[in-house]
């Protein structure tokens, strides 16, 4: 039985990068690390099925389920997930869960550490999941940027050196992220300002540029729900919030106890400190 952890990962503002080589694909943006993410527990069988539990219910975990092939093709495993976030939200819950799969399949399989990374990022993007939160997974840092599309070293991720106090809160229901990435008036506006934004935080990469940049950003696409404007101008009053991409869901420096107090007790709410903590295999079988 090996048992590796994960810490999640939400993005503020970003833009898709579509290459042939898929290890170059995936996006440029600014995220941040989070200290709550996905703990996988992988036990192998006797035969090449993949069982999957997550959270407690049966799961098809498609993500998780491709990355796990890619890396033991020949092996069957039992995989219980747990996630310290809701999944669908933003908070990269199937990056950390694909990866903490992998880095137990690498461990068990005798495979480099690596590895796991690429399958994660390869089911990631083959699969409909996040485009770059394997990269910014990666970073050492709290809150990386991804300069450079791709999972490094050919993509390239900065740290920007500073670290937050966050809490995060999903809204409602999740957001269909293939019908936000299909929408061609959305996707073009992304195209057109996304490149300003990642370059402009790369020039001056502070909290406050992060904040004020990951606010023009959701409100320029069109990508906030009234609820989540609603939101973030109430939270804006007392310090900075932002949405998070691309779920129902915000992130936010207000305190948890005036969180709750503005949003109310319908929201889900989650201290959400950033982290620096490498993903990591934390039992070894």
């Amino acid at each position: 039985m090996t048992t590796a952890y994960c810490p999640g990962h939400v993005t503020c503002f970003f833009y898709p990068v579509r290459s042939q080589d898929i290890l170059s694909a995936g996006s440029r943006g600014a995220g941040i690390r989070l200290s709550r993410g996905s703990t996988v527990t992988l036990e192998e069988r006797s035969d090449r099925r993949i069982e999957i539990q997550m959270d407690g219910r049966t799961s098809v975990c498609g993500i998780t389920r491709s990355a796990l092939r890619m890396v033991a093709p020949e092996r069957g495993f039992d995989v219980t997930v747990t996630n310290e976030l809701p999944v669908g939200q933003g908070f990269g819950m199937s990056a950390a869960g694909a990866v903490a799969a992998s880095l137990c399949a690498c461990h068990i399989a005798g495979r480099p550490r690596q590895e796991a990374f690429r399958a994660a990022h390869i089911a990631e993007i083959e699969g409909g999941g996040g485009l770059g939160d394997v990269a910014g997974i990666m970073c050492k840092g709290h809150q990386p940027t991804r300069v450079v599309a791709g999972l490094p070293p050919l993509g390239k991720v900065v740290d920007s050196g500073y670290r937050l106090d966050l809490n995060v809160a999903v809204l409602g229901e999740t957001l269909d992220t293939g019908a936000i990435l299909g929408d061609k008036e959305v996707m073009s506006k992304m195209m057109e300002i996304g490149p300003r934004f990642v370059d402009a935080y790369a020039e001056d990469s502070t909290e406050r540029n992060l904040f004020s940049l990951s606010r023009s950003f959701s409100k320029m696409t069109g990508l906030e729900t009234p609820e989540v404007s609603d939101a973030l101008e109430a939270l804006s009053e007392v310090g900075d919030a932002g949405m998070c991409m691309l779920g129902h869901s915000i992130f936010t420096t207000v305190p948890n106890d005036q969180v709750k107090r503005i949003l109310g007790n319908e929201s889900q709410i989650y201290r959400c400190p950033s982290t620096d903590r490498e993903a990591e295999v934390i039992r070894k079988g």
